[in-house]
């Protein structure tokens, strides 16, 4: 046998331990435990009074950038700047999660039966599209907010053709800086945004249905 290989079958039993040990610590960062955050919708938030609409509305999900379309916790120390809170996630994806609180917003507004998401197949009228913009903990002058900013865009579902549009945005300040604290902020501002967008989109759809002998 050469020196070569001999050396190695000699050198083997002290790197293997090595080896398992740098596979542990691997599999040990994989595993690290985190608090999974899931928002509720306040059903008592206050929804303009209203008759029931007879039209149905597919609520897509939000369009957003790379930085956005995670389950993380975003926090914004300084502006331009995207960190993570290490130990904490969303339920869902951003997007998700505020899609299906605007689901339920509208359900619970009492005055629409036809809604859901557009991946449910559903025989809708309208679609309510977003394009998400923000939504993070965002430091200013050492407080920190909770921010939410969405484009929003009534269609009309057969077409495709954009019937009204509307910004919207939310900003609660949070207690504390770290995630806890974070996730409180984020359901008061998700309880001031969500019920806005019920008003605005019950009233832009019943104008619009109107409109067309609805």
């Amino acid at each position: 046998m050469s020196p070569r290989p001999r050396l190695i079958l000699l050198l083997l039993p002290l790197l293997l331990p090595l080896l398992l040990a740098g596979c542990s610590s691997l599999l040990n960062v994989q595993r690290a435990p985190f608090t999974t955050y899931s928002p509720r919708y306040a059903a008592d938030a206050a929804v303009a009074p209203g008759p029931r609409v007879g039209w149905q509305l597919a609520v897509e999900t939000p369009i957003a950038s790379d930085a956005l379309e995670t389950s993380r916790m975003l926090v914004m120390p300084t502006p331009g700047v995207i960190e993570v809170f290490p130990n904490a996630r969303w339920r869902d994806p951003a997007p998700a999660l505020l899609r299906g609180l605007v689901v339920q917003g509208f359900e619970q507004s009492g005055r629409i039966v036809g809604v859901g998401s557009a991946a449910s197949g559903m025989s809708a009228d309208y679609a309510l599209a977003m394009d998400l913009r923000d939504f993070q903990l965002e430091l200013r002058d050492g407080a920190p907010h909770a921010v939410i900013r969405f484009q929003a865009r009534l269609l009309d579902y057969t077409t495709n053709r954009v019937l009204a549009s509307q910004a919207f945005a939310a900003d609660a300040p949070a207690s504390t800086a770290d995630a806890a604290g974070a996730f409180v902020a984020f359901e008061a501002a998700l309880d001031t945004i969500v019920p806005q967008l019920v008003d605005w989109t019950l009233r832009e759809g019943e104008r619009r249905h109107a409109e067309r002998g609805g």
